[in-house]
């Protein structure tokens, strides 16, 4: 199919969700390899010459004060793609750090082999955009958290962000991959007061069932943030 012709397809179909497994599936001249956890992928200020797939496992992006003090910003998955900001800032130096907080597979393109691959193939671009969609919708959801919501909403926001972005439906229920601690849930949506803490763990059936069971079931989380 004609380059034209392939791109007007993808627009046609722009909210479709990219299939970052079968472009690096595809393109990538190597194989995936093992990256363990707690690796640091890269640190704020590294020159970011890659640009990483997830095949399975998990990445934390996040920053850290002058007072050492660690920010989570955004939680990276199974077919998300890493280090785009390669592509997009003038300087290319990473602005976050970026850690394994499981076991991980990933491909990795360099950004020439990437941007050469963008210009015989320019439908491509459309999935890069989603990434930026993506990213701005998540962005604006934890913003609108902070400001107008209690930390128990917020960590429903979060389950279920997790849940749409990386869940497994069945029986009834989604089952989440990333074994989640009540510590770590804590890094994505802020420290917990000893009240707010009380409340969830004694009072929350479905976030017992989180940490215990790794699941969430069908209409718990949707019940949460409409009461």
């Amino acid at each position: 199919m004609p380059v034209d012709n392939k791109f007007s397809e993808r627009l046609d179909n722009i909210w479709q969700s990219p299939n970052f497994n079968l472009f690096f599936k595809t393109y990538s001249k190597t194989s995936s390899h093992l990256v363990k956890k707690g690796t640091i992928i890269f640190n704020e200020g590294d020159p970011l010459e890659r640009i990483y797939f997830i095949k399975y496992g998990f990445v934390k992006l996040y920053r850290l004060s002058d007072q050492g003090r660690e920010t989570t910003i955004y939680l990276y998955g199974p077919g998300n793609i890493l280090g785009i900001r390669a592509l997009t800032s003038e300087d290319e130096c990473a602005r976050h750090y970026a850690e394994a907080i499981t076991d991980l597979q990933m491909i990795t393109l360099t950004k020439k082999e990437y941007l050469n691959i963008l210009k015989e193939h320019p439908e491509n671009i459309v999935d890069l955009l989603q990434v930026f969609i993506n990213r701005l919708n998540y962005t604006e959801r934890k913003l609108e958290g902070f400001i107008i919501t209690d930390t128990t909403a917020r960590v429903a926001y979060f389950l279920s962000d997790c849940a749409i972005r990386f869940g497994i439906k069945k029986n009834g229920k989604v089952e989440l991959p990333l074994p989640l601690t009540h510590q770590r849930i804590a890094e994505f949506v802020g420290k917990l007061t000893w009240k707010e803490d009380g409340e969830l763990k004694n009072r929350r059936g479905w976030y017992a069932r989180v940490l215990k069971e790794g699941e969430i079931r069908t209409g718990d989380l949707i019940e949460e943030l409409i009461t």
